[in-house]
């Protein structure tokens, strides 16, 4: 049996387990033999302590559901995990579809074919990353029109709004930075890195509680807003922040959404996007401060 194969199986038991939430052994494997794939309970088994040792994911039985379930607090990074499955599932969907017709690309439209650009130095980055070596390119300023040579250890690849990115330690730096993997060119990897990772590991956790790019030093806040009914059903299909959480408001209409956070630009400006259909109403500064944007917005279409 394939490599292949067997990573393919995996995907579908993962995929049906985080579904249905509580999966019992019976309906899983009644699900992959839908799927092609007849196996036998011991396999199956196997198979869980594989997606353990390989994807770091916990498969739990609970007794009180009669099912299996993903043990988030025992798993590595399921939100990153999923997101990664989301991408090689979409990959092996257009690869099924072009190989039996040519034309499936006439029936989709891509956001923005340009966000592909720069991916091709995904592969070195993550290589120097594994192996602690550093990379040396050159970057491109955007904001300065500039091209300067850079070196760099690097620690993370970070997505955001389609485009990638790495965030890594500059030679001769104590604070990580972040490169757009579109501005990178002629990028080499370099030598093992001497450098001692953990501490910027450790600033690289900060990103948790931002949305997007832009970190500080500020703390968290608690942020209520008052959202739509309609909207509140965007905002559970596909969240702002991992803290996100909702519950009832006493206006017929309307519900709560809470975030803790760093309230940055990125996030700032998802709140300008939501426009009338949410209010901030905690903290009071916070509210002041998206009174006074909206307010700048008035300005400019009363003058």
């Amino acid at each position: 049996m394939s490599k292949y194969h067997i990573s393919r199986r995996l995907q579908f038991v993962i995929q049906f387990i985080y579904d249905e939430t509580y999966a019992s052994k019976e309906d899983i494997l009644a699900f992959l033999e839908d799927k092609d794939f007849n196996i036998s309970p011991r396999t199956l088994e196997r198979d869980f302590e594989k997606i353990k040792a390989d994807f770091g994911i916990e498969l739990t039985y609970s007794k009180q559901h009669n099912g299996y379930y993903i043990d988030e607090e025992k798993s590595v990074k399921v939100a990153s995990f999923f997101k990664f499955l989301e991408l090689v599932s979409l990959a092996d969907v257009f690869s099924d579809g072009l190989k039996s017709n040519s034309n499936t690309l006439d029936y989709v439209q891509f956001d923005d074919s340009s966000n592909l650009k720069g991916l091709n130095n995904l592969e070195p980055i993550l290589m120097a990353i594994k192996q602690e070596r550093d990379i040396k390119f050159t970057h491109h300023n955007f904001y300065f029109k500039t091209y300067k040579e850079k070196r760099i250890t690097p620690l993370i690849v970070k997505e955001y709004i389609n485009r990638w990115f790495v965030i890594g330690v500059p030679n001769g730096e104590n604070e990580i930075r972040t490169y757009g993997i579109e501005r990178i060119s002629n990028i080499k990897l370099g030598k093992l890195s001497a450098i001692d990772r953990m501490p910027y590991v450790k600033q690289t956790k900060r990103f948790k509680n931002i949305i997007g790019l832009r970190y500080t030093n500020d703390k968290p806040e608690h942020i209520v807003l008052k959202v739509t009914d309609l909207h509140l059903k965007y905002l559970e299909s596909l969240p702002l922040h991992h803290s996100q959480k909702t519950e009832s408001h006493p206006e017929d209409g309307f519900a709560i959404v809470t975030y803790d956070l760093i309230p940055n630009y990125e996030f700032i400006i998802e709140i300008l996007k939501m426009s009338i259909e949410t209010e901030v109403l905690e903290p009071q500064w916070f509210r002041e401060r998206i009174k006074k944007e909206v307010a700048q917005i008035y300005e400019k279409y009363t003058t």
